[in-house]
């Protein structure tokens, strides 16, 4: 009986499932992140390790449930913030939020634009990485709808170092400390 191959001749991969070598990856790489005290080190310690651990590419994305269970346990993490006090303030500024968030969707469309028009991406794929949201949210809206979820990550984590490594850090700088 002959032995299985992978990619390019090579045999399959042996050892625990996508899923489970993805998992313990992210949680190396934010655990790591987040004792170097690295900003937004969880999230993009986990993205980084999920990545190493994955091996980058080759391997089958973890399934569906796996990205279920996650998206269940970042709602629970958000939802464990909120507070009447705070749902009472949303209900109070939802004028100026829903105006905010039309600009933004605005400009998001008009970046996409500029990826399909200028670079060739496809507009799902531009569209999903424009997007305002979390990385991991649309990184699987980009899983279901068939968009290049590698783009789609790489430019959410590129806007997320950027806005707690440069922005955050340059704004805190000319508007000095609370």
């Amino acid at each position: 009986m002959s032995e299985a191959k992978g990619p390019e001749g090579t045999p399959p991969h042996r050892g625990p499932p996508a899923g489970l070598r993805a998992l313990g990856g992210g949680l190396a790489g934010a655990t790591l992140f987040v004792l170097l005290n690295v900003p937004a080190g969880g999230i993009v310690g986990a993205v980084a390790g999920s990545a190493v651990a994955s091996g980058m590419r080759g391997h089958a994305p973890p399934r569906r449930a796996v990205r279920v269970v996650g998206m269940v346990l970042l709602g629970c993490a958000a939802g464990a913030r909120l507070d009447a006090g705070t749902l009472q303030t949303l209900l109070g500024l939802a004028l100026p939020l829903l105006g905010a968030a039309a600009v933004l969707v605005l400009v998001s469309v008009a970046l996409a634009v500029v990826l399909v028009r200028r670079y060739g991406v496809d507009p799902v794929t531009a569209l999903l990485a424009c997007a305002p949201g979390g990385v991991s949210e649309l990184a699987g809206f980009a899983q279901d709808t068939n968009a290049r979820v590698g783009i789609v990550i790489a430019i959410h984590v590129v806007r997320v170092v950027t806005a707690v490594l440069i922005v955050l850090p340059l704004l805190v700088l000319l508007l000095g400390q609370p």
